[in-house]
């Protein structure tokens, strides 16, 4: 890599060498790089390798130096090295693993982490926007019918257009339990919902969005197969009235008062069918634990101590786990805990 002069800049690759070892007794020469030999580490000859070429790529010191001419020139090695079109490669790292694509930041990233603009997009000087997308001249230069093969390549990568459905896929569901913030949790739903409005979220997403998390009457994140709709929703049974005080586990009605859906009594019936698809519940149903789970996991799903047995009949082994256990929501805020 020291040897692509085009587009690596060796001071910055000193400096960045000077900055990650300032705190050992490495000194370093003006011109550091040599060809490798594996005698040499024997005298303590370092290898730049190209674990360290990521975290170098990531860093503010290259990126000060590193143009978007000199990123064009990057992406071109990189494909040459890892396309089908040579038999064999000099890189010793997946190409997934390298952040090698200017973001509209200036910043590298990793092909599973940025999108294509899209038409919309593109026509715009900058981009304000959270999501990550090809430096605009990057993606215009792609799109040169000399360099048709490389945008290919990209594509296979997975660098795809940026669309609500394609974010979603690529996005959302690979990080869907830790994805929503307080930040960003109105803003997804709504998203998500126009794509279920539209019929384009699958039966399968919504497995997998079971586990995404939305906000409660509290404002706190809890997964949404633990929720409960809040009584603004007209459930089938309305428990918050009894239980808000007890539980933080009702849904908002932000969701629905916020934006463009107001009409409560047209659109409030597909809030509803939209949330029951992420396993948001509505009435109380038997809960049965069909896995092994330990007595302290049994009290924190609100068995209560005294239901468990602490030993065997034989009174000679203890018990520590426990399985085929039934319950249903809210049990344990009933008037008799020993009513099952």
């Amino acid at each position: 890599m020291s040897e692509q002069k085009s587009f690596i800049n060796i001071d910055s690759m000193r400096q960045y060498i000077i900055q990650k070892y300032k705190e050992s007794d490495f000194q370093f020469a003006d011109y550091p790089f040599i060809s490798y030999d594996p005698n040499l580490t024997r005298v303590r000859v370092e290898q730049f390798t190209w674990q360290n070429c990521i975290e170098m790529f990531k860093s503010d010191i290259f990126l000060k130096q590193h143009s978007i001419e000199q990123n064009k020139q990057m992406i071109e090695y990189f494909y040459t090295k890892c396309s089908k079109l040579i038999a064999t490669s000099d890189i010793e790292i997946p190409i997934e693993q390298i952040p090698f694509l200017a973001d509209q930041n200036g910043r590298l990233q990793i092909c599973k982490n940025i999108y294509f603009p899209s038409a919309m997009i593109d026509r715009t000087e900058t981009i304000n926007t959270s999501h990550l997308y090809i430096h605009r001249k990057i993606f215009v230069w792609l799109n040169d019918i000399e360099r048709n093969e490389i945008k290919a390549w990209l594509e296979k990568l997975g660098v795809i257009e940026r669309t609500d459905i394609t974010y979603l896929q690529k996005t959302i569901i690979p990080n869907v339990a830790t994805y929503i913030t307080k930040e960003n949790a109105i803003e997804t739903i709504k998203m998500l919902f126009r794509l279920f409005q539209k019929n384009s979220i699958t039966k399968k997403d919504f497995l997998q969005l079971k586990q995404m998390k939305l906000l409660t009457t509290r404002e706190n994140l809890i997964p949404a197969n633990q929720c409960f709709f809040s009584d603004q929703y007209n459930p089938r049974l309305k428990l918050e009235e009894y239980l808000k005080t007890k539980e933080d586990k009702f849904l908002t009605f932000d969701y629905v008062k916020n934006g463009m859906y107001q009409r409560e009594n047209q659109d409030l019936v597909e809030w509803r069918r939209f949330f029951s698809m992420m396993g948001v519940q509505e009435e109380l149903h038997l809960i049965e634990f069909q896995q092994k789970i330990t007595d302290s996991e049994a009290v924190e799903y609100g068995f209560p101590y005294e239901y468990l047995s602490r030993c065997t009949h034989n009174k000679h082994q203890r018990i520590n786990a426990y399985s085929g256990f039934q319950t249903i929501p809210f049990l344990h805020h009933t008037e008799s805990k020993y009513i099952y």
